[in-house]
């Protein structure tokens, strides 16, 4: 389930505030699991009060714990009550103009002065090590991935352009009852070039690359997964490019657990390409963190992953005007190693 109080007021503790204001959606959402507009949270040591205007004020009541106190609001009846606190903890993402409003509704002179602190760290700190609720939420959404990717696989025929294959594929999502989590990303042949390709109206003709790079979100959590197929027909260049990318993912994957440091897994799989000749066509990371943000900690830095963190693996190459191939899963991180939470097809599939 969302925080209760308790867990609530271990943001204090951790960023050794006084009181926190949380604005963002993400955040909310975290401490909540709801999320409305205009809505604002203030946590003090005498518990967490959440403040939303008259539209919501039911839903909440219905969708947040009874731990908390729900009240009509927003930013500036949060901020009244925080104004007590000698030190508040605030995140530095939300806008600019309503972060000087804060300070005003708080009486505080700012960061220089020592009143306010950012707790953004914090905060990223402990959203990236999922609870038991956080990884139902993403496996459900993952699940509702894999079988729209079962389910597109008919609809990809000659004439068929980026820009209805990936509504399709959107519908298909949103048919099962989820959101999603981000614009899809379709490219056909020469598109599949540009890791993260507009959809556009080319068509698809035989011996393209299909890549779809795609997820759902359920409950305020999201999923993520890349799939490259080919269409009719694919010549011996491709196929050696789609193995060489499938063994970087295999291989990564099966790098990582518990105490591995990221940035290390990922400069193995930098060598890997290079040993295969193709150290030039592996443009990005190796993955990101995924949660309630499609992009948010862990990343593939200095930092050792930790038991509980979810991860994508999505090594892929890039011959400009010429096709694209990667392969992503997303998978849990375990004390011994990782638990793949993408369940779709990998091998090389050939559209007929």
């Amino acid at each position: 389930m969302p925080l209760n109080v308790d867990e609530c007021r271990r943001i204090l503790d951790l960023a050794k505030v006084d009181g926190a204001l949380v604005f963002t959606d993400s955040n909310r959402i975290y401490l909540t699991g709801y999320a409305s507009t205009q809505a604002a949270i203030a946590i003090t040591k005498e518990g967490a009060f959440y403040f939303t205007d008259k539209r919501y004020l039911s839903e909440a009541g219905e969708r947040i714990s009874s731990d908390y106190t729900i009240g009509e609001g927003s930013i500036e009846q949060a901020c009244k009550l925080l104004k007590r606190c000698a030190r508040v903890g605030v995140e530095m993402e939300m806008p600019h103009n309503t972060y000087h409003r804060a300070l005003g509704y708080m009486h505080k002179p700012g960061t220089v002065f020592g009143a306010v602190k950012d707790i953004s760290g914090v905060l990223c700190k402990m959203r990236s090590v999922k609870s038991a609720y956080e990884i139902e939420c993403i496996k459900n959404a993952q699940a509702i991935t894999d079988a729209a990717f079962t389910e597109i696989l008919p609809f990809i025929k000659e004439g068929v352009t980026e820009t209805q294959l990936a509504a399709r594929l959107e519908y298909i999502i949103k048919s099962k009852g989820a959101g999603l989590a981000f614009d899809t990303i379709m490219a056909f042949g020469e598109n599949g070039a540009k890791p993260h390709a507009h959809h556009s109206d080319r068509e698809l003709k035989e011996g393209d690359l299909v890549t779809m790079d795609f997820g759902a979100r359920w409950n305020g959590y999201c999923s993520d997964m890349t799939r490259t197929v080919a269409y009719k027909s694919i010549d011996g260049r491709k196929a050696e490019a789609y193995n060489t990318v499938l063994q970087a993912n295999i291989r990564g994957i099966s790098a990582l657990h518990a105490g591995v440091i990221g940035a290390e897994v990922q400069a193995d799989i930098q060598k890997f390409f290079s040993d295969c000749g193709m150290d030039k066509n592996f443009t990005h990371s190796l993955g990101h963190g995924v949660g309630i943000d499609i992009h948010e900690e862990p990343y593939y830095n200095a930092e050792p992953l930790r038991a509980g963190q979810v991860i994508t693996v999505e090594p892929g190459v890039y011959f400009d005007g010429s096709f694209g191939i990667r392969i992503e899963d997303m998978v849990k991180i375990t004390q011994d190693g990782v638990d793949n939470l993408t369940k779709s097809d990998k091998s090389l599939i050939i559209i007929k």
